[in-house]
């Protein structure tokens, strides 16, 4: 009898285990899952994404995806501001990483490993290399997988736990990102995902995407809050202790000196749509944001969103610590 009843208990445990580890590595799925992996040649994933800032303001977005497996990996990945329709597009080539900013008719040129040199919740294959880690919870529902997995975004330190949902013929249907306060920070939700289609090259070449950017995205007039903005501080920290305000070749810039524990200068501008393709090629690091372009480089963050520049000088903060300046500069305006 009492051997029936460990024999019995056995069983249970096995089941719960099997609940929760669904991608073991005897696991059918999982094995699945790495085989489509290593079988893709191509994919095209379209979702929605909403992402809540340090304001909790939230920002929506429509994410296109396309990578094309070659030699070098292509990759072409859309960001569309839904509010004032602008579009930012990353794309990776035979020729290097460019970020181009269709309204402003510029591209910056960078050299590394993007988009894979960190996690992109709207990449396939961030998805399978967290799986991968073995760092996980899993369980099967009806009609798919949940994933919950433990995550390190490089920028994004607050950001740590993920939840994927995963059809039963494992493509992505939603993705959600909390923070250390399990207050959901990121949303996205995939309305089209295609595996192993037909591409063409053309899709990843730069001046052909801003030509057609330019052409079917039209930007919507936004009222913005005048230069300059003041981010949140931590008063017992820091404080404004100089502002000024100069000219140059007839544009407007703002330097914001902040000092106390935290020292730091913050300097804004507003830019113009250039006329003729403005290409520019940068050794600094690029920052992965889901809000505009970043670019890291001797103690300074580059920031470009909405028409506007932002430069954040300091000896001491950390990247991810200057975003958050960033983001917290939405509302707040110097009176």
């Amino acid at each position: 009898m009492i051997k029936k009843i460990i024999a019995g208990l056995l069983v249970i445990g096995i089941v719960v285990l099997a609940c929760f580890k669904i991608f073991s590595n005897n696991d059918t799925s999982r094995k699945d899952l790495k085989k489509i992996g290593e079988e893709l040649t191509s994919y095209h994933m379209e979702a929605n994404m909403d992402i809540t800032n340090a304001n909790d303001d939230i920002r929506k977005f429509y994410v296109n995806v396309d990578y094309m497996k070659g030699e070098v990996d292509h990759f072409r990945i859309s960001l569309i501001d839904k509010e004032i329709n602008q579009e930012q597009i990353m794309i990776r080539n035979s020729e290097g990483v460019y970020v181009l900013t269709p309204k402003l008719n510029q591209v910056y040129e960078f050299k590394g490993d993007y988009p894979l040199n960190t996690p992109k919740p709207y990449l396939y294959h961030s998805i399978i290399q967290e799986i991968e880690k073995d760092n996980y919870e899993a369980k099967k529902t009806t009609d798919g997988y949940i994933i919950n997995a433990k995550m390190e975004y490089k920028n994004h330190p607050s950001w740590n736990k993920q939840e994927i949902k995963l059809s039963k013929d494992l493509k992505p249907v939603w993705v959600n990102i909390y923070d250390s306060n399990n207050n959901l920070v990121v949303a996205i939700n995939f309305i089209k995902v295609e595996f192993n289609i037909g591409m063409d090259k053309a899709l990843f070449d730069v001046e052909a995407n801003i030509k057609k950017s330019k052409e079917e995205v039209v930007s919507t007039s936004k009222q913005v809050e005048e230069l300059p903005l003041i981010p949140k501080v931590d008063e017992n920290k820091t404080s404004l202790k100089e502002q000024t305000e100069v000219v140059i070749d007839g544009n407007k810039m703002y330097i914001l000196s902040y000092t106390g524990d935290i020292n730091f200068t913050l300097v804004q501008k507003d830019i113009k749509a250039n006329d003729v393709l403005d290409s520019k090629v940068v050794s600094g690091e690029l920052v992965s944001m889901y809000t505009g372009v970043g670019f890291y480089e001797n103690k300074t963050l580059t920031f470009i969103i909405d028409e506007r520049e932002f430069q954040i000088y300091s000896p001491s903060l950390t990247v991810s610590e200057m975003l958050e300046i960033v983001s917290s500069m939405q509302v707040e305006v110097v009176k």
